[in-house]
């Protein structure tokens, strides 16, 4: 099973933020209303199971009511889910409420309820969303072919500043997150918990890698630099020796120069640390380029 999979199934097993609101909302996106002779009736079709089971349990915690459960089994070994309200005074209330409720009006977000916003945001993910496996990317994205619901999308995400984008892929309008951050933010809102831990866990063993190349990225640059430079004073000192200039310099440049082509990948302080007395960094380096100085002189 899929990452957004397992994390849609574990957002469909949670206790709702507001079942009425994630009724309407399902409304929305899955639902349609029949009118017949007989009055009323609400159906939603789904080929998931665990779908199916969600419509059917917050059509029981909004209502007190047992709809009608009924599964077919198709041709192509598919199984269609239908959750189907048939009480004509739920249906009618029902209508009455999507009629207000603020996926359907012009109401300013700010005079809408959180939990509304999070159900809307809950069931659009589960509905019309999907995530990318965390170890493959950074990617959400819920898409729509109503550009009003999905500018709708983008404001109540920027409610709780996750700076969503907008793109446009054929006839569709995708509302999406790249910003790991948002992602995890997003999951949380949703109450995605165990999904939420396990793209934090590859985030944290992303970065130690990151962190790990870094650290092995500067140590080979800086054995780079040293061996570079110690090689460099090594050609000096033995051009120095080539045009007998060596043995005339003081005894403490002969016993560090002699030292350097002993020892030529040795660092600067460990150069230092073999004399005796031992010597400052800064002293040897100070000789070892003088001993470039006076060759480049030659």
């Amino acid at each position: 099973m899929s990452f957004s999979k397992r994390c849609k199934k574990e957002v469909l097993k949670k206790e709702p933020i507001n079942s009425l609101a994630e009724l309407l909302c399902v409304l929305e996106f899955i639902g349609s209303i029949r009118i017949s002779s007989k009055g009323y009736s609400i159906v939603f079709k789904t080929y998931s199971n665990s779908e199916a089971r969600y419509i059917y349990n917050i059509i029981k915690d909004s209502y007190e009511y047992s709809s009608v459960f009924e599964i077919k089994d198709l041709p192509s070994g598919d199984r269609l889910f239908k959750v189907i309200i048939d009480n004509d005074g739920i249906c009618e209330d029902i209508m009455k409420k999507n009629k207000d409720f603020f996926i359907n009006t012009s109401n300013d977000l700010e005079e809408v309820s959180f939990d509304d916003i999070k159900s809307f945001l809950k069931t659009s993910f589960v509905f019309k969303g999907s995530v990318n496996d965390p170890q493959r990317g950074y990617n959400l994205e819920i898409s729509t072919s109503d550009k009003n619901l999905a500018d709708l999308l983008k404001e109540s995400m920027e409610i709780f500043e996750l700076n969503p984008k907008i793109n446009t892929k054929r006839d569709c309008f995708v509302v999406y997150l790249k910003d790991s951050d948002k992602i995890s933010d997003f999951l949380a809102l949703i109450e995605a918990n165990k999904s939420l831990f396990e793209l934090e866990n590859v985030r944290a063993m992303r970065s130690i890698r990151n962190d790990i190349n870094r650290q092995t990225n500067f140590d080979k640059a800086n054995i780079d630099r040293t061996v570079n430079a110690s090689l460099k004073q090594v050609d000096a000192i033995n051009l120095l020796i080539k045009e007998d200039e060596f043995e005339k310099l003081s005894e403490d440049m002969i016993e560090i120069g002699e030292l350097r082509l002993a020892n030529p990948y040795a660092s600067i302080e460990e150069l230092g640390a073999m004399l005796e007395p031992p010597m400052s960094k800064s002293k040897v380096n100070y000789r070892l380029q003088k001993f470039i100085k006076m060759a480049e002189d030659l």
